[in-house]
């Protein structure tokens, strides 16, 4: 590097994450990467006559790099109108009136659920009668139209999930009094004749009801979910967020929505999507793996922008809600992966043949690691899987000997702690105090050397949520800590949700530092998270953004 030749400098506290626990005062940056770190003196020594000096307050961190997002869902949200801030059916009828009267007659009404956003916490206990509107009551809203008010995703969300329907939509759809839901999970509301009432009620977390009943409902068109990633991108770029990780696996729709982008120079984010293959035998899967998903393998392929490499194989899962699923692989509803079911045998056969093409494994444990890791070690034992990188994700609870045996396996893992401690916490009470600290267990796994880096899972999308979440454990509705011994060091909750994540792209020596080599991606953040209380980390805010040496959010854009 010639001496005067930078093209940005950043100066402001910043938090290196260099393995020495460095914080310098101000970054140099060259083209999309960083070229120098240091004292504010010995950097703007670097500033030539086209240098652009950005000066902050705040501080500075290497980019947000969200392990399990589920990024797109958020872009969606806006595709549907909001019913508001409702508290009662007759709110509800109101705003389905007043949608109504502003579209064409005989098209559809479709709106986001009920329930406060971004959550949709309880659905329709938070109306005075404490239920849905029945279909004789939507149908007095809106006579000339099919309407149809969505349920959220159980995982954004908890289950039991709505939806409301009035009698135009379930005639569209084909649903009367003889109807019955072919998805375990899924039941359609009756009342004391035994006609529909317009409501179903779905026990899945993915949401199955859409799929497998309402094929009449519309859909988010390839154009939805195109336009989705940009908001969703810009939202989460607003939250300090430069990478993200799809472990859960992306469908062939949602691969080519972000393909376009790419190709469109239009993707700001760096994306790592994990393949979710549309199989429905075993033969089809030996035939796919073999022929059709040689790009996947190893550490995939693509650029510093898209890479697409590994697949999601499903441990388990509901056969009903996948078969429904699988006759249609691109509807997807709120998801941005294919819903699969395999049982114990069929998991070993697919791990079996994906070690042998070289693909790496992605699937969700929550609490089942003890049965995942003798399938697992099998596979090991006559492939050699140590070094390829597979990851277990969205794990829940194990425990502390299992936990160990995953670092002889070379696995990585992704944990939700914003999800397992905060949201879903109370499912873990009954469990004792020791059993309590192994719920989303960053700290544990961290001191045992097994790669470990956490999501937001859209739920909400802020990091710094997450990050909250790991270091108080506080559950939401009690404010019990669950197991204290489960916290994590401010240091560990930052690198989990920044640097960590790079091991799973097999971009650790680019990625997650501020270091000379590394990447220009940075979050400016309104305060420390190193020194800012964990139950406060959550309200601070993100200053600016920065990719590949380009501000994304706030800055110069």
């Amino acid at each position: 590097m010639k001496r005067h030749s930078v093209d940005r400098i950043l100066v402001g506290r910043t938090i290196t994450l260099d393995g020495t626990g460095r914080i310098a005062q101000a970054v140099a940056v060259q083209d999309d990467r960083i070229v120098a770190v240091g004292s504010e003196a010995d950097i703007l020594d670097l500033k030539g006559a086209e240098t652009r000096v950005f000066r902050t307050d705040g501080t500075i961190i290497p980019g947000f790099n969200d392990a399990h997002a589920h990024m797109d869902t958020e872009g969606l949200r806006d595709r549907f109108p909001s019913l508001g801030h409702v508290r009662s059916i007759a709110d509800v009828l109101a705003r389905i009136a007043e949608l109504a009267r502003a579209t064409p007659p005989g098209e559809w009404v479709v709106t986001m659920p009920v329930g406060d956003a971004p959550f949709y916490f309880g659905g329709p206990i938070v109306l005075q009668e404490r239920r849905m509107p029945t279909r004789a009551e939507l149908d007095r809203a809106a006579p000339d139209h099919p309407v149809c008010i969505l349920p959220p995703s159980g995982y954004w969300s908890l289950v039991p999930c709505y939806t409301a329907l009035n009698s135009r939509a379930l005639k569209l759809n084909g649903l009367d009094c003889s109807s019955t839901s072919p998805v375990e999970g899924v039941e359609l509301e009756r009342d004391a004749a035994g006609e529909l009432t317009g409501i179903i009620v779905e026990h899945n977390y993915p949401d199955s009801a859409q799929i497998a009943l309402l094929p009449a409902v519309p859909r988010f068109s390839a154009r939805d979910r195109r336009e989705g990633i940009v908001r969703s991108v810009r939202t989460y770029h607003a939250m300090g967020t430069t990478s993200v990780y799809e472990g859960h696996g992306c469908a062939p729709e949602v691969i080519s929505a972000y393909r376009d982008l790419q190709q469109a120079r239009e993707l700001t984010m760096r994306m790592h999507l994990v393949v979710s293959p549309t199989w429905t035998t075993l033969d089809d899967a030996q035939l796919m793996m073999r022929d059709w998903l040689s790009y996947a393998r190893g550490a995939g392929l693509g650029d510093a922008m898209l890479r697409i490499g590994g697949i999601f194989v499903s441990y388990g899962g509901e056969p009903t809600a996948a078969a429904a699923a699988m006759a249609n692989p691109a509807d997807l509803g709120w998801s941005c992966y294919v819903k699969q079911a395999n049982t114990p045998a069929e998991f070993e056969r697919l791990c079996m043949l994906a070690a042998e093409h070289d693909l790496r494994i992605h699937t969700i444990a929550i609490d089942k690691l003890h049965e995942i890791l003798p399938i697992f070690e099998r596979v090991h034992a006559a492939h050699g899987i140590a070094s390829r990188r597979w990851i277990v994700e969205h794990m829940s609870y194990a425990a502390m000997g299992d936990l160990a045996r995953l670092k002889a396996l070379g696995i990585g893992v992704t944990l939700i702690p914003d999800y397992h401690v905060w949201k879903v916490g109370t499912r873990f009470f009954p469990l004792s105090e020791t059993e309590r600290a192994l719920v989303a267990p960053a700290a544990q796994l961290d001191s045992l050397g097994v790669p470990v880096a956490c999501g937001t899972d859209n739920s909400p999308c802020n990091p710094l949520a997450t990050m909250r979440a790991m270091r108080t454990r506080r559950e939401r509705t009690t404010g019990e800590v669950l197991g204290g011994n489960g916290r994590t060091s401010a240091e560990l909750a930052l690198r989990a949700m920044t640097q960590n994540g790079a091991w799973f792209s097999f971009e650790e020596h680019v990625k997650g530092r501020i270091a000379p080599g590394y990447f220009a991606d940075f979050a400016v953040l309104s305060g420390c998270p190193l020194t800012t209380p964990g139950d406060a980390l959550d309200s601070l805010s993100c200053l600016a953004t920065m990719v590949g040496g380009r501000f994304v959010h706030g800055g110069e854009t």
